[in-house]
């Protein structure tokens, strides 16, 4: 395990896009964690619950439930966490997730906040472009900065989201 800007990294560990339909393969190719977040994200009726935080074991893995509309990509900040892996779920819409591996030449523009488990950066070096449609997720590890939200073209349109936080430490 690496030190980098105070950010703990895990070389073998990066970012991983998929599909929800991928259920029927049990998503033997995760970690365990990751597995059975897919496999809640599989067994609820989002479209039909409230937005909001639901948990799946405490505060090791919960869901968090949010819609929204789509916003230019350059007006969000690029984000990274060290407690939590996210995995996000696009339910309904579309929107284009922008991503970099941690690197030292990203510049923190707000400190790393322990509490929100959130550091900000100015941009995105080198920034790749990725779609996420609905059914399609994300799992994105403290070695992904990532910048979600993102409008593709110039509409915004309205996305239904889960983002399942899972704690670093039941990563296996």
């Amino acid at each position: 395990m690496k030190v980098l800007s105070g950010l703990f990294l895990k070389e073998s560990i990066s970012l991983i896009i998929g599909n929800i339909s991928e259920a029927a393969s049990g998503f033997s190719k995760y970690p365990e964690a990751v597995r059975e977040a897919l496999q809640y994200l599989c067994q609820q009726d989002f479209k039909n619950m409230a937005d909001g935080r639901y948990p799946i074991h405490g505060e090791d893995s919960f869901a968090i439930l949010q819609r929204y509309n789509t916003r230019v990509p350059e007006s969000g900040k690029p984000e990274a966490h060290r407690q939590y892996v996210d995995i996000q779920y696009i339910v309904e819409g579309r929107e284009e997730l922008g991503w970099c591996p941690m690197s030292p030449e990203l510049k923190v523009c707000e400190p790393y906040d322990g509490e929100k488990d959130i550091v900000f950066f100015d941009k995105l070096i080198p920034i790749s472009g990725i779609t996420l449609e609905a059914g399609n997720f994300a799992v994105l590890y403290p070695t992904d900065v990532h910048r979600p939200c993102g409008s593709l073209g110039d509409s915004s349109v309205p996305v239904t989201k889960v983002v399942v936080k899972i704690a670093v430490d039941s990563i296996k």
